[in-house]
């Protein structure tokens, strides 16, 4: 009779084991499946559609977006997009050998990064390889919240290298 019992606990204590280590991968396979979904929801061609920026505690004050597109890819990014208000200036002479001042304003009216993005839950985070600021290559990572909602993707950071102190929220649509 002991015998009988010691082994109907031997095996209910091994069924155990293997539910509990059935159910961890299963939980397992279930995060990697949302981790592969929100890739999948991800990749694709995208445009800024609403920009907005706040101060902490403040209302959320919209900056008018401007030519740009995003393209994420399984595990790569590539972005670009035209600061200020209206069209790119031209340059005014022949348009190989602009002034040094159209260089700078050439410069200064665009943005552009391509790197590697890892994706934790709802955090984005940016990876530079190559961007348009040198020094953006060699300090943090940005790391975004971001949430995805059929075609419409948003992404939110704090206290960004390029605005300290601030918030910046992107709003972006789904091009292709």
């Amino acid at each position: 009779m002991l015998r009988c019992i010691s082994v109907v606990l031997t095996a209910a204590f091994f069924a155990a084991g293997a539910f509990a280590q059935e159910k961890r991968l299963a939980n397992a396979a279930t995060a990697e499946e949302k981790q592969t979904s929100a890739r999948a929801s991800l990749r694709g061609v995208w445009k800024v559609t609403e920009l907005l920026s706040r101060a902490p505690g403040e209302g959320w004050r919209a900056v008018t977006p401007n030519s740009s597109l995003y393209i994420f890819t399984e595990k790569h990014y590539s972005y670009v997009f035209a600061t200020g208000a209206g069209p790119r200036r031209l340059f005014a002479g022949d348009p190989n050998k602009p002034t040094d001042a159209e260089k700078v304003g050439a410069y200064d009216s665009f943005v552009a990064a391509s790197g590697t993005y890892v994706l934790s839950g709802s955090t984005l985070t940016l990876n530079a390889i190559l961007h348009k600021n040198p020094n953006e290559m060699a300090g943090e990572p940005l790391t975004y919240t971001f949430e995805i909602d059929g075609n419409t993707l948003r992404m939110t950071i704090v206290n960004p290298p390029f605005s300290p102190g601030r918030e910046r929220r992107t709003v972006l649509t789904r091009v292709e």
